[in-house]
């Protein structure tokens, strides 16, 4: 191992209990990856502190590491709980979820992580920039930031991350080096998104096809943040690379594989509504204000029906903005519920198989069809606000 003389004394334990576990457990991935060092990072993104997620074992790793001193080097920020803070009767939390949820973001803010509770850390101040080395965990933010904002980050996990955070170290493995993050397949893309699972079902599509090298897109336009922020929680929800490529002036050498309006269809046909929903969710990833504001002007004079509940998920960050412009009376007043902190896949709402859940995130698709008892269905967003409104 060639360690710093800074990451020896963090080894030994010269700068507390916490630094040296986290050392220890940075040193045995570095290790594994054959590379046998550490590298210097900017931020990182903690996710698994749902309690949902991490149950007790989580929760007593957290404390462990806080009760020997823990604190965060780098800036550091925390992805979704399990329910929105101020609303969690929304999602059937009973007494024990509530008060180990709390407990769990009460001792990670005692480590100095951030309480932006969101899978959108770039929309709450945690903005790498082109060439930053960061740990960033949750699927979809580590797709992002590789792959749209230009930062360094492998695919970590909750304690990895973690780690990071209190040692201001990352491991050094491929997707940190400029050789590990060519692409290594063409997809020729023969098929235009038209709204958010659009994206989302073409980013999910290339990761079935090829679910572990990154690929090249061919044939795609660059769209917008929002749209992008889609295509990587699609890609990352089926994917385990850590990034794809939209435009690269060197080509790619490996072999080519081809996507086409056919494959998606078939796709999206898996997850056609045959029912009325019950629950209508939207924001896997997170609403920027920009979508709240376009989802305001659809409900502006409309009314959610009475027998479905219409989830819009976003950042602690943009709802308070959301709520200054006015943006969320205008939802509150249809009857719809403006949410943050959580979302669907993290939080506990009791769901049984009469519930038909309809959302045009196709990352939100894919998870809930395996952790809930409901019937999942995709749409575009205007189909998942028509079905929830009253016609």
């Amino acid at each position: 191992m060639r360690l710093t003389r800074t990451e020896r004394m963090m080894l030994r334990g010269d700068m507390g209990e916490a630094c040296r576990r986290s050392m220890e457990l940075l040193l045995a991935i570095a290790d594994a990856y054959g590379y046998g060092k550490l590298i210097k990072i900017r931020s990182a993104h903690i996710s698994g502190i749902s309690y949902k997620n991490i149950g007790d074992s989580g929760l007593e790793f957290i404390r462990d590491l806080a009760e020997s001193g823990g604190f965060v080097r780098v800036k550091a920020t925390m992805n979704p709980c399990g329910f929105d803070l101020d609303k969690p009767w929304l999602f059937d939390v009973d007494e024990e979820f509530y008060k180990k949820q709390m407990e769990i973001v009460r001792l990670l803010k005692l480590m100095g992580v951030e309480e932006t509770l969101t899978c959108t850390p770039y929309y709450a101040g945690n903005n790498p920039r082109e060439g930053d080395h960061i740990a960033w965990a949750e699927s979809s933010a580590v797709i992002y930031s590789n792959s749209v904002l230009g930062a360094y980050t492998d695919r970590e996990g909750g304690p990895s991350a973690l780690a990071a955070a209190l040692t201001g170290r990352a491991a050094l493995t491929p997707a940190h080096t400029d050789e590990g993050r060519m692409p290594e397949v063409k997809v020729k893309v023969h098929y235009k998104p038209r709204d958010y699972a659009d994206w989302g079902l073409l980013g999910y599509v290339v990761g079935m096809r090829e679910p572990r090298l990154i690929p090249l897109l061919e044939g795609v336009k660059a769209g917008s943040r929002d749209e992008l922020k889609y295509l990587s929680a699609g890609f990352g929800a089926s994917s385990s690379a850590p990034m794809f490529w939209l435009k690269r002036g060197e080509g790619c050498e490996g072999g080519v594989i081809e996507v086409d309006v056919s494959e998606v269809k078939s796709v999206r046909e898996k997850w056609s509504l045959t029912r009325r929903p019950t629950v209508v969710f939207i924001g896997c990833p997170h609403c920027s204000l920009k979508e709240l504001r376009s989802i305001a002007e659809e409900l502006k004079e409309k009314k959610v029906r009475r027998d479905v509940k219409l989830l819009i998920s976003t950042s602690r960050s943009v709802y308070e903005r959301a709520v200054k412009e006015g943006v969320e009376e205008v939802i509150r007043r249809s009857g719809g519920l403006l949410v943050k902190d959580t979302c669907l896949i993290v939080s506990p709402m009791r769901l049984s198989k009469s519930d038909v859940i309809l959302t045009d995130s196709a990352k939100t698709a894919h998870y809930a069809q395996t952790m809930t008892r409901a019937m999942i269905a995709l749409g575009g967003r205007r189909r998942c606000l028509r079905e929830a409104v009253e016609s």
